[in-house]
């Protein structure tokens, strides 16, 4: 539908107008009425028409200056003229400001009309496509310039430069102003960059990186002079350029930019990021190693927990044990196999907790940690595999937890993933555990329980075969093992189920007989409760 506007002050011929052919069967909506000029201009934001129907001779502003007030303001408006004399005054500047027609209104009918709103809409959607190749040849012609400014800042900043007259005028062509003399580059990096690309398909982060450099681009034009380019994904360099060798002044003005993109980027794309400053650089032809130096510093962020600002100078934390190497030894492996025995989950993240503080107070390297880190999965998959846990029990979906250890930035975030693993490994070990710890009435019972899983098994019977007061036993296997006899009947069952699936080679329904679950639906509810999964999930997930 064309939105068409009518302005006249003769209310007999605005009742005409409206009325004088079907609007909607032409594609056309009336969207408004205005008895004068200063009326119609209050509408023309408001009801947005694409054509304007306006008489010439009218009180206060007539249609000549009406007209001529749209072409300044809304040059878009297409307009067809109307009076109820021939003047060629009216005619002759109604047409020159682009009126499409003038309808002198004695002749004014419904196919004279028509055939003139056939005009202006011809011509609105002329102009529009011609108005959108405009824009569109702006924008190629923006994106070229912005990524050859882009090449220019990356060559900067990464390699070499040996000829500064070339820079400069290839500087000059791109209207890239830069003051060589007073140059500090940033390295920019997002947090867990590895773990988008598992969280992200390429489109989407093809998405993100568009959106986070639009958004950079616009906060660095209001800084001034300050340029980004993308050295590979996820990081990227700004280039700020100063006039001044006040130190203050580039703090500042260094800092309240990096506020403003740390904070967009957490706000529009929930995106952390961690940025490293240089030095001031005074010779652009080594601007490249302080970009190395800031790279290299930026590694800090390791220990400091990303979503960080690295600034040149400042006296990083060194560690008082920095040449200790770690590893876990004997010694630690047999606490955390006790503690997993013993299914102590408090004293094993305990440990776990305390060899990574001290890696973080040493600032043991970045690949120490994670040989720490790939001693400790070895661990846990050890015991897994002793258990028959499967892989998917621990670890999210199919993801290789080897690879996975590569893609966290800091230590924290590491340690927190670690610390998570052996959570799930101590409640998937908790019905295979028989330890000393335990009192023999109960390692009792849970031995029996484990032989007799498949069968009806009740609490009274289980007190009978270990020789005990059926509430006495109740009340001490829940003290000692953390669950009651129930939950811990039903997670041996589903450990068994679990097993049953992963051989692909018995039904579902005779699975549920098989671990002793005689309702089907039952078997169902506890199942998903304990695993997160249905049977039905957890089968197509081993397949």
């Amino acid at each position: 539908m064309i939105n068409v506007l009518l302005v006249d002050d003769d209310l007999p011929m605005l009742s005409k107008l409206k009325n004088i052919m079907n609007w909607e069967a032409g594609s056309f909506n009336i969207c408004g009425e205005a008895s004068g000029g200063y009326a119609a201009i209050k509408l023309l934001d408001e009801r947005k028409p694409e054509i304007v129907i306006t008489d010439m001779s009218m009180p206060g502003m007539d249609g000549l200056e009406l007209i001529s007030y749209m072409e300044e303001h809304y040059p878009h408006i297409q307009v067809i003229a109307i009076s109820s004399y021939s003047d060629v005054h009216y005619v002759k500047n109604s047409m020159k400001k682009g009126a499409v027609d003038y309808i002198l209104k004695h002749e004014l009918d419904a196919e004279t009309l028509a055939a003139a709103l056939a005009s202006a809409r011809e011509r609105f959607a002329i102009e529009q496509e011609e108005q959108a190749k405009t824009l569109d040849l702006q924008r190629q012609i923006q994106q070229n310039q912005t990524t050859l400014i882009r090449g220019i800042i990356r060559s900067l900043v990464q390699y070499t430069y040996n000829s500064e007259e070339e820079l400069l005028v290839q500087m000059d062509k791109l209207d890239l102003a830069l003051n060589l003399r007073m140059l500090t580059v940033v390295v920019a990096e997002w947090d867990s960059r590895g773990m988008l690309h598992d969280k992200y398909n390429a489109k989407e982060l093809d998405y993100i990186m568009d959106t986070f450099m639009d958004i950079t681009d616009n906060i660095l034009a209001d800084t001034g002079n300050a340029y980004m380019t993308p050295i590979e994904n996820g990081k990227f360099a700004i280039l700020f350029s100063f006039d001044t060798n006040s130190k203050f002044i580039w703090h500042t003005i260094i800092s309240e930019a990096l506020s403003r993109i740390r904070l967009s980027a957490k706000r529009q794309l929930n995106l952390m990021l961690s940025f490293s400053v240089s030095e001031m650089c005074s010779k652009v032809n080594v601007l490249h190693e302080y970009f190395n130096e800031a790279d290299k510093a930026l590694q800090e962020r390791f220990y400091e927990g990303g979503d960080v600002v690295i600034w040149p100078g400042i006296q990083r934390k060194a560690g008082a044990d920095s040449g200790a190497s770690f590893s876990v030894d004997v010694k630690l492996e047999r606490t955390l196999l006790s503690l997993l025995a013993a299914s102590n989950e408090k004293d094993l993240v305990i440990k776990i907790e305390e060899l990574f503080t001290r890696m973080n107070e040493a600032r043991a390297p970045h690949k120490t940690a994670q040989m720490v880190a790939v001693e400790l999965i070895h661990l846990v998959n050890r015991k897994a595999k002793e258990a028959g846990i499967a892989d998917q029990d621990l670890f999210e979906g199919d993801q290789n937890p080897y690879l996975a250890i590569g893609k966290f930035d800091t230590l924290s975030d590491l340690k927190e993933w670690i610390v998570g693993v052996y959570k799930k490994l101590v409640e998937a070990l908790r019905p295979y555990v028989h330890d000393n710890l335990y009192s023999e009435n109960t390692r009792r019972t849970m031995e029996w329980v484990r032989k007799k899983f498949s069968e009806p098994i009740t609490l009274q019977e289980a007190a009978d075969v270990i020789g005990v007061n059926s509430s006495y036993l109740s009340r001490m296997f829940k003290e000692e093992c953390g669950q009651g006899f129930a939950d811990y009947v039903n997670h041996v069952r589903v450990e068994q189920a679990k097993l049953l699936i992963r051989s692909g080679d018995v039904d579902l329904k005779d699975v549920v007989k098989q671990v002793g679950f005689n309702n089907y639906n039952y078997f169902f509810t506890v199942f998903k409760k304990i695993t997160g999964n249905t049977p039905i999930e957890y089968e197509k997930q081993q397949k």
